[in-house]
């Protein structure tokens, strides 16, 4: 009896002492910089070098598509001679970054890695000479598209790029982000992020989703108050646009509609004139949050959007659902936290 009970604790504990391994193996590790990253980690996505996405600006960029050392066979490299202004430029949604590359005594010894804003360093130039390696990571950005830029500052030997990890996904670095539709009288006025590179911007808009019939065109500085004149009031309007960089159109924003309201005698008496809108916030889930909200309501959400882009005021914002979905409650109020918010929309009725 005592020789069984000895060896069922005996079986007991090497199932718990596997298992803790397997909890260790799986969740605990991670890699570190300077470690081989063949593959990303749970969690993570991987982009190749060859993704659209990734911007490979300036002359001398060459690219490998049958090496099986790097991954998925491919990587960007560019050999220096002298100083350069070349860059790698992409943008991302996410709070977490890698770069993985090749260490190797032919790399160049300094790669500056700009992100919104922000400036660090890394250096593949490594005697290890291993492919696919981790050589940079930032694991605590807020949730929010983030811009990146690499340069270097060597004169002299390889300059390359041959993977993106990523907890989020690539964004188009040239498409314009959170366009707004707010409603006039026979107009609607469009604003949207700023797109550094571009000559111009186009503007489609129509009266069904996903149909623009019509074209306007604005300059390089028109980002923000663009005024779509000569609309109907009471009808809906759809809006996108796209960035025109080096003489090519990037992918459409983001869709934004509003319906034009008042004067001149141009009103639908069908519509309802009664200075409310109807506010669909876009999370960075994908969820969809709809509110019949005052226009003072909407323009006070609007207003702490906009300073809290430009770095003021508190993180997150209150909106009274008022009698919506109340149900047994004497009120209910939604809590929005900017850096969760992907775009927003106000249709005034």
């Amino acid at each position: 009896m005592k020789i069984n009970f000895i060896k069922k604790v005996s079986i007991l504990l090497g199932i718990v002492l596997f298992v803790t391994s397997l909890i260790l193996n799986s969740n605990t590790y991670a890699a570190s910089i300077g470690e081989r990253l063949t593959s990303p980690e749970e969690g993570w996505t991987r982009y190749d070098d060859m993704n659209p996405a990734i911007k490979y600006e300036g002359n001398g960029w060459a690219d490998v598509t049958d090496d099986p050392n790097t991954y998925a066979n491919t990587g960007h490299y560019m050999k220096l001679s002298g100083a350069t202004t070349n860059a790698i430029k992409f943008k991302f949604y996410g709070t977490k970054l890698r770069i993985t590359d090749v260490y190797w005594t032919n790399r160049v010894n300094n790669v500056t890695i700009e992100i919104d804003g922000k400036v660090s360093t890394y250096n593949p130039n490594n005697p290890a000479n291993l492919y696919q390696v981790l050589v940079y990571e930032v694991l605590d950005l807020p949730s929010a598209v983030h811009e990146v830029k690499l340069t270097t500052n060597s004169t002299n030997n390889t300059f390359s790029l041959d993977a993106i990890d990523t907890d989020g996904k690539l964004v188009d670095i040239y498409t314009p982000m959170n366009l707004v539709a707010s409603p006039g009288d026979g107009q609607v006025t469009l604003n949207w992020g700023q797109v550094q590179e571009a000559d111009g911007y186009t503007v489609k808009y129509g009266t069904e989703s996903g149909k623009y019939t019509e074209t306007a065109t604005a300059t390089k500085d028109v980002y923000g108050n663009f005024i779509i004149p000569g609309l109907t009031n009471g009808t809906k309007y759809y809006f996108v646009v796209s960035a025109k960089v080096k003489g090519v159109d990037s992918k459409y924003s983001n869709e934004a509609s509003a319906a034009p309201q008042g004067g001149g005698g141009q009103t639908d008496p069908e519509q309802p004139a009664g200075n409310r809108a109807i506010l669909v916030v876009t999370m960075t889930t994908g969820l969809e949050k709809e509110f019949d909200l005052s226009m003072k309501e909407a323009n006070d959400f609007i207003a702490w959007y906009e300073g809290k882009r430009v770095g003021s005021g508190p993180a997150s914002y209150v909106i009274n659902k008022h009698n919506n979905n109340k149900g047994p409650f004497s009120s209910r109020k939604d809590y929005m936290l900017y850096d969760r918010i992907l775009t927003f929309e106000v249709s005034e009725y």
